[in-house]
């Protein structure tokens, strides 16, 4: 026992050797602002929660992200990976503590003896019960490195975790937003229709009495034909858009329907401009939002928090391959007791063992040296995944900034567009009353305002899109825990 006690000893004080050095994160260049934010030094914060999408005060949309939440093929994916790196870094942990095993036996056998001419019969009975530990001296830090690199994988599958949650609640308000503004297109269009399928009529009516050619009839025709097509493409991304969502939220159909899209209207398909009323106030207007700084943003961002974890996973790889190539060191010991009975007599003992062993690798024909290159290039790899990584995220915020400059001054010209072709098309329409003008013109002057209508629909979305885009850039995103 004494050997065994020094032995553990020993091995204690060598277990503090290392292959490598401590892991370091390296040093990634962070821009010192955001080279497209509009306000330098100005800041916001979002929901102290991570729930970004309920400060667009939109019930419909908090609706289909919990649903989602609830019910999603790629979060219980996710779910279930963490779940395994949970259990595979149970597992590397375990090789921390020493292995005891219970061992039992039991046996009765018979002997025939036909020696000398005579036969005899013997019969036997033998048991033993007992335990045996193992215990492998973690000398090089090959244990310690694999619980790390097990936790390390952990912690990425946890950020993956979150950006799953992150680009779902994205997916599903960018959807829910492009199926309002769609619908809402669909009554525009509707409009641009009747105001054609009006042309079409007074077309006829002048040509049946020789006025125009049979050619205007024709052009009408086709503009007519041209507008049906398009509203049939129309309706086609709304459709799209709402089997998006059943995907995405697990909700049918109508119900989708039912929270997003407007109630049928009663009133004139060629007077759109009450439509813009509604998308006033039923498409969300986000709230103002300037993103932290890039140093902030980008040491709490899921996609680099999971590749700088894997990142220290690999460093920590190398030295697992490193370690493999030394000696080993484990301490093991026995333990049995043992019960004999034959010819009616009976012995019990007990034994025991107990020491070190060692275990060098002679030769392995370079398969070692190549499980540490092949370490090492995971980790270059790895590096290099991350400063990817890192470029990908400062553009993606770059770019949402961008898209979100872009969307408010598109919401005011395109607000400012449909000012003027509505005080454009009340005056031609007080003209045409009074005879100045012809039901062709004010025809066109209303279809111009139609689409002055379209594009500020196309606004009001995009400037909801843009804020989820910065939202989903700078990796704003709850944690469930």
């Amino acid at each position: 026992m004494k050997i065994f006690a020094a032995a553990a000893a020993v091995a204690l004080l060598l277990s503090a050797c290392a292959t490598q050095p401590a892991y370091a994160p390296p040093k990634q260049p962070v821009p010192a602002d955001w080279e497209n934010n509009p306000h330098p030094g100005k800041r916001s914060a979002v929901a102290a929660n991570g729930q970004w999408w309920t400060q667009l005060g939109d019930p419909a949309i908090d609706s289909l992200v919990s649903s989602a939440f609830a019910d999603n093929p790629t979060l219980a994916q996710a779910a279930a990976r963490v779940d395994q790196a949970k259990a595979a870094a149970g597992v590397a942990n375990a090789q921390r503590l020493p292995a005891v095993n219970g061992n039992a036996s039991a046996t009765r056998a018979q002997t025939q003896n036909t020696l000398g001419g005579s036969s005899t019969t013997m019969l036997e009975s033998s048991s033993s019960v007992g335990a045996d530990f193992s215990w492998e001296i973690d000398l090089w830090g090959r244990i310690r490195e694999s619980v790390s690199a097990a936790q390390r994988r952990l912690d990425a599958r946890t950020a993956d975790a979150q950006g799953a949650r992150l680009s779902l609640a994205a997916q599903v308000a960018n959807t829910s937003l492009s199926l309002r503004a769609c619908a809402y297109s669909l009554q525009v269009r509707d409009a641009d229709i009747a105001s054609r399928e009006t042309e079409l009529t007074l077309t006829r009516k002048r040509r049946a009495v020789g006025y125009i050619a049979p050619s205007a009839e024709f052009s009408a025709l086709t503009n007519l034909a041209n507008a049906r097509t398009a509203r049939i493409s129309q309706q086609e991304q709304c459709t799209r858009s709402v089997d998006a969502l059943v995907a995405l939220t697990g909700q049918p159909a109508a119900a989708v329907r039912r929270l997003l899209l407007p109630a049928a209207s009663n009133a004139d398909p060629q007077e759109s401009s009450a439509i813009l009323d509604d998308v006033a106030h039923v498409m969300p207007t986000p709230p103002a939002m300037q993103p932290e700084l890039p140093a902030t943003v980008l040491r709490d961002h899921p996609s680099l928090v999971s590749a700088e974890r894997l990142l220290a996973a690999a460093w920590s790889d190398i030295g697992v391959a490193r370690a493999q190539r030394l000696p080993t060191i484990s301490l093991s010991a026995m333990l049995s007791g043992n019960w004999l009975r034959a010819v009616g007599n009976s012995v019990n003992f007990t034994s025991w063992s107990a020491g070190p062993g060692l275990s060098v690798p002679l030769f392995d024909g370079g398969a070692g040296a190549a499980n540490v290159d092949a370490a090492t290039g995971r980790y270059r790899e790895a590096a290099a995944t991350l400063q990817s990584t890192l470029r990908t995220v400062v553009q993606n915020v770059e770019d949402a900034l961008a898209f979100q400059t872009s969307a408010e001054e598109r919401v005011k010209s395109s607000q400012d567009a449909v000012d003027a072709a509505q005080l454009s098309f009340r005056a031609s329409q007080a003209q045409w009353r009074a005879g100045a003008i012809s039901m062709f013109e004010l025809e066109d002057i209303r279809r111009q305002r139609q689409t002055a209508e379209e594009n500020f629909i196309a606004a009001k979305r995009d400037q909801g899109q843009a804020w989820i885009s910065l939202m989903q850039a700078t990796g704003q995103i709850d944690n469930p825990g």
